[in-house]
């Protein structure tokens, strides 16, 4: 009896694990595989075509003492500093003028929404021709018709305009998934809260400060993190857009990583790159982990 109901025990276990082995399979392909391949790269220079030559932390060395690593760096942590607060302010706004009741509610919702699943080929196509320097690019022709331009400028001249045309980009980009995580925030809110308030003479912005943001912020501290990482893997509007100019003032660590790995074919370098990004993309995960718990455990208190 005791042997049978092993036997069952064990063809069940095994029934799962079969249901789990393609996941495993495609896991180990695409995930575990490249890692570790990635690793041995980065201890070795190589470009594709010749031999693998081992040098050991020569990689990680080169890249540290690299200014150029470290502009990028400074390029992505300082666009991650305008464009993360931007997009939520923004997104805030929107969330809490949707949440009323207001007419055509859907469809601006959609409207705003609806970017966010486009894909960057033809979102970046068009606001490139946005962007254009003749004068009949869309912002120009609409600026020079409104008077405020004399005559056509070039947007991605100057690292200010360069930036400021990623980031609205971005903005306008992203901004509808943090829109449909705070209106579903929002609506969670009990009324009896504002209700309270209101009886107790508290304004908008008290009301704000002391009843909408406490019970977004689990919300909120996952949006930071989500924004980060896609922050830090800034890569498409950089590569439609500028290049990485004018003199690297726009270059991030993503496309620093493409111009070693694939035009300078230097993919040791490449792969020490990845691991450096990994790395303070993990620090900053980490930090957000711990404070999102000491959080979660004072609200509990």
């Amino acid at each position: 009896m005791k042997s049978k109901l092993f036997s069952k025990k064990l063809w069940w276990e095994l029934g799962n694990w079969g249901f789990l082995l393609p996941h495993l399979f495609f896991f180990l392909l695409f995930i575990v595989i490249p890692l570790i391949t990635n690793i041995q790269i980065s201890f070795h220079n190589w470009n594709l075509l010749g031999q693998k030559v081992y040098v050991g932390l020569q990689n990680y060395i080169r890249i540290w003492t690299d200014d150029r690593f470290w502009l990028a760096v400074k390029n992505t942590v300082i666009f991650a500093i305008i464009s993360i607060p931007l997009t939520m302010a923004v997104a805030m706004i929107i969330a809490l003028i949707l949440n009323q009741k207001v007419y055509g509610k859907l469809w601006l919702l959609v409207a705003f929404v609806s970017p966010t699943f486009f894909g960057s080929v033809g979102i970046l196509t068009t606001w490139k021709w946005i962007y254009a320097s003749y004068p009949t690019g869309l912002a120009n022709y609409a600026l020079l018709k409104l008077g405020f331009l004399k005559e056509a400028i070039s947007w991605f001249e100057t690292p200010t305009r360069a930036w400021a045309c990623i980031i609205i980009t971005t903005v306008w980009w992203i901004v509808g998934f943090s829109v449909l995580l705070y209106l579903g925030a929002l609506q969670r809110i009990p009324p009896e809260q504002y209700e309270a308030a209101k009886v107790d003479g508290a304004g908008p912005w008290k009301t704000f400060w002391n009843i909408t943001l406490p019970w977004m912020r689990n919300v909120l501290f996952f949006d930071v993190v989500r924004q980060v990482l896609l922050a830090f893997g800034l890569f498409d509007q950089v590569y439609f857009f500028t290049g990485g100019g004018p003199a690297g003032s726009t270059r991030t660590m993503v496309y620093y990583l493409y111009l070693v790995g694939f035009t300078r074919q230097e993919l040791g370098q490449a792969a020490a790159i990845s691991w450096y990004i990994f790395a303070i993309v993990l620090i900053f995960a980490l930090l957000q982990l711990i404070l999102l718990t000491r959080t979660v455990r004072s609200a509990e208190e």
